[in-house]
């Protein structure tokens, strides 16, 4: 098992003491961060209120046991990788543990190497696809805000600016921008970093399923409701906690989450016993949160404190700067995802994706760039390659906004600039692009684009 900088966690449940001591020993000698449990009810505890990788938990315990565990688990959403171990092994058994989101199961007297092993398979199929509470479509870099553009140099600027506080921001901006992207930019760039990031999508919930799964509940508070299980403000105490689609939330649950922005406290579905949280709301939305304020759809006084701070993602169509940028992060994903080794797109490429409007904005152009990759045949991506019928919509020569970022003056001296800075490049290295990129901090695709923006050829 390699050892990284940041441990795997790992939760060992038994009530046999001897057990807990070799499995805690022979772990933590093989770099995970071990902790233990000698019941069911702490073991469930623990997992209400910090993440594991994996857990490992003996089948029968007094009160609560293994399988308790396991539903509780996975009432919870919890996702670690589960091995239930017992001396009381039946196929029915571990059937059902099976059922219930077990990875594995088996029986004592058990050989540590034959544990080791199920532990590396789910370590190795975390390690592929990230950490549970930072995991996110695609690898890494595909997660980074990525763009030349004004407005996401400013929209960078100020994530650097408000991360390190506690206050909580508003996301606005059309749907497929990279909302969710932003808000994790922020918890990157706070001291809660290396707590965790839990995201919900509040227009995907019923109102009753909502406040159930952002406060938890009780058991018994309603049907079906056979276990306590810890909401989503429990499990992201300390780090950070993004709700998308706010505007779609219930007037109702509204004046719960202002009671915890206001207070940091809340009860749980059917429950007395009122909870303290520390946990930074980013929330997000494509509406005008002050238009549904005027139809009696969204608090006002949520609103303000909902947007502390604001950021807006603009759509692609007004940041095309970002494009070459983008193109590249994407084909450089779906090639090592398909095996292939695409590395770019045709001049004539480029150029449509510079005039089209971008309906979709970025998942847009993400899902354009997947298709194309898959159906590619060499290393460029050609017209070919691209839907047809996108060259029958109206290219887009909508207006933009008088003082939107890219048509202000200063950035009019900017472009001046940056033209001056290119010119001044191509011609010291002799219009060898990939030298001046280099000299200027630019990626050649992007050089290639600004060369043609500006008019350099």
């Amino acid at each position: 098992m390699t050892r990284t900088e940041t441990k795997a966690r790992m939760l060992v449940v038994d009530d046999e003491p001897g057990i807990r001591q070799v499995l805690e020993t022979a772990f933590t000698d093989r770099g995970l961060a071990v902790t233990t449990a000698s019941n069911g009810d702490k073991a469930i505890e623990l997992l209400t209120e910090q993440p594991f990788d994996v857990v490992i938990t003996d089948l029968k315990m007094p009160g609560r046991d293994g399988m308790a565990v396991l539903r509780a688990a996975k009432e919870a959403a919890i996702d670690a990788g589960i091995i239930v171990i017992t001396a009381y092994g039946s196929l029915e058994t571990a059937v059902e543990a099976m059922r219930l989101g077990a990875f594995d199961y088996i029986a004592k007297p058990f050989k540590l190497q034959e544990i080791e092993l199920k532990v590396d398979k789910i370590l190795g199929r975390r390690k592929e696809s990230g950490p549970p509470r930072d995991r996110a479509a695609g690898p890494p870099d595909a997660r980074k805000i990525i763009g030349d553009s004004h407005s996401t140099r400013q929209l960078l600027k100020m994530i650097d600016k408000i991360g390190p506080s506690r206050s909580s921001v508003l996301i606005t901006g059309p749907s497929g921008t990279g909302k969710e992207l932003v808000a994790r930019a922020i918890h990157e760039a706070s001291p809660r970093r290396d707590r965790p990031f839990l995201a919900l999508n509040c227009a995907a919930l019923a109102p009753g399923v909502l406040e159930s799964e952002l406060f938890g509940h009780e058991r018994g508070a309603f049907t079906g409701a056979t276990g306590q299980r810890a909401g989503r403000f429990e499990q992201a105490h300390t780090g950070t906690l993004f709700l998308d689609e706010v505007a779609e939330i219930d007037p109702s649950i509204q004046t719960k989450l202002l009671r915890v922005l206001q207070e940091g406290e809340f009860e749980r579905v059917g429950g007395q016993q009122t909870m303290k949280v520390d946990v930074r709301i980013v929330a997000a939305t494509n509406r005008d949160l002050r238009e549904a304020i005027g139809k009696g759809d969204f608090r006002e006084d949520f609103y303000y404190r909902l947007n502390v701070f604001s950021l807006r993602t603009e759509p692609l169509k007004r940041r095309r700067d970002d494009i070459p940028s983008l193109v590249d992060v994407f084909l450089a994903r779906f090639s090592a995802e398909t095996g292939k080794n695409v590395t770019g797109v045709e001049d004539e490429v480029m150029s449509f994706f510079m005039r089209y409007p971008w309906p979709g904005n970025i998942r847009e152009l993400e899902n354009m760039l997947e298709r194309a990759v898959v159906l590619c045949e060499g290393s460029v991506i050609t017209v070919e390659e691209l839907p047809q019928e996108l060259f029958f919509i109206q290219e887009d020569d909508e207006p933009e906004p008088a003082g939107a970022p890219e048509h202000g003056s200063l950035v009019e001296r900017t472009d001046k600039l940056e033209s001056e800075m290119i010119q001044a490049a191509l011609e010291r290295f002799r219009w060898n692009k990939t030298k001046a990129a280099e000299h200027l901090g630019l990626k050649r695709t992007t050089l290639q684009y600004k060369i043609k923006k500006y008019g350099l050829e």
